[in-house]
């Protein structure tokens, strides 16, 4: 984006002059570089009031950043300037005084509009067995990471891109429409703009995703999008993904299976594992023990096929094996044996 008016007369030229000479000063990237290049071969004129512009700013940064665009005064100008009266050189000098006053409100102004430049950042964020970390992203992004999980990280000045490869990670995403929010796992991608949302890998290429705030786009990463124009609308861009919005819930492998609404409790007792806790509602003890597996190196054996089918529900505190074992025996009629620092065997209890 070019920043800089076009001016035509002496005291604008000398006005742009001191602007080139105050972004010298702060250092130039490659776009101001090429504008400044285009800028100095219009005119002779314009040399020449970028010339007398660094004189006055007296930083060698400045000059040495001008001796690599052009070659510096012949000793007959700098002769010439040497014998100038000082009430002169003084006039110009608070001239140039005035007009870097006037420079640094069109400076501020134009910054302060200008779309800001990020620093690109790449992290890699992972959790072992049993662990779990909270970390505020560049962007001011929360991320929550479960256990045994591992995501990377990849912002740039137009998009924030995260890889979920493996477990399962909570979004706060910052307001940034200018760089979309984007996380990929599998074969889909999940992208959001100010907002939160939960995905947590059940399969190789499987996850479930749960929308606890605002909406996401859910497209197949291997299908090309022009935009993401549908973010900002209420109307689905069929061809680009599915909109999912707050309180829904849904499996995604290519495409978005299963999909529900879920109640605020509901969603609640899914994220519990933020608070250290695992909810069960009635699921197998079979699933329960999956589950539970993932936050510990500890291993079940069920010895009773009919075991695996019981119905198990209560809250548990995340990595507490023997409250898990304790309730089992006292509510659900479970005994255990420990066969191993890393193994227990369950079976029914003899009545």
């Amino acid at each position: 984006m070019n920043n800089i008016r076009q001016f035509s007369s002496k005291e604008d030229i000398q006005e742009q002059a001191c602007l080139w000479i105050s972004r010298l000063d702060r250092g130039l990237n490659s776009d101001e570089k090429t504008e400044l290049d285009a800028w100095l071969s219009e005119s002779n004129a314009h040399r020449q009031a970028l010339l007398d512009a660094a004189s006055l700013w007296d930083d060698m940064s400045v000059l040495n950043e001008l001796s690599g665009l052009f070659p510096q005064p012949t000793s007959r100008q700098s002769s010439k300037k040497r014998n100038m009266p000082k009430t002169a050189v003084w006039g110009i000098a608070a001239t140039f005084l005035v007009m870097a006053i006037a420079v640094g409100v069109v400076v501020q102004r134009t910054w302060l509009n200008s779309t800001p430049e990020f620093a690109a950042v790449t992290q890699k964020v992972q959790t072992g067995v049993g662990e779990q970390k909270n970390v505020t992203l560049a962007d001011g992004s929360k991320l929550h990471l479960n256990t045994n999980s591992v995501v990377t990280v990849d912002f740039s000045s137009t998009a924030r891109n995260i890889v979920l490869l493996k477990g399962e990670a909570h979004f706060e995403v910052a307001h940034d429409t200018s760089r979309p929010f984007s996380v990929t796992a599998g074969n889909n991608t999940v992208t959001a703009v100010g907002t939160a949302f939960n995905m947590q890998y059940v399969d190789d290429n499987a996850f479930e995703l749960v929308v606890t705030d605002g909406k996401v786009l859910v497209k197949d990463r291997f299908k090309a999008s022009s935009s993401n124009e549908s973010l900002f609308t209420k109307r689905p861009v069929a061809e680009e993904g599915l909109l999912m919005f707050a309180g829904e819930k849904a499996t995604v492998q290519g495409k978005v299976e299963a999909r529900e609404s879920m109640s605020q409790n509901d969603i609640d007792d899914d994220l519990a594992w933020q608070q250290g806790m695992i909810v069960f509602k009635g699921e197998p003890l079979e699933a329960v023990l999956a589950e539970i597996g993932r936050y510990t190196p500890v291993r079940f054996n069920i010895s009773d096929e009919s075991l695996r089918k019981r119905r198990v529900a209560g809250y548990f505190k995340v990595g507490d094996i023997d409250g898990l074992l304790s309730a089992l025996k006292s509510s659900f009629n479970i005994n255990y044996e420990k066969v191993t620092e890393t193994s227990i065997e369950l079976k029914l209890a003899k009545s």
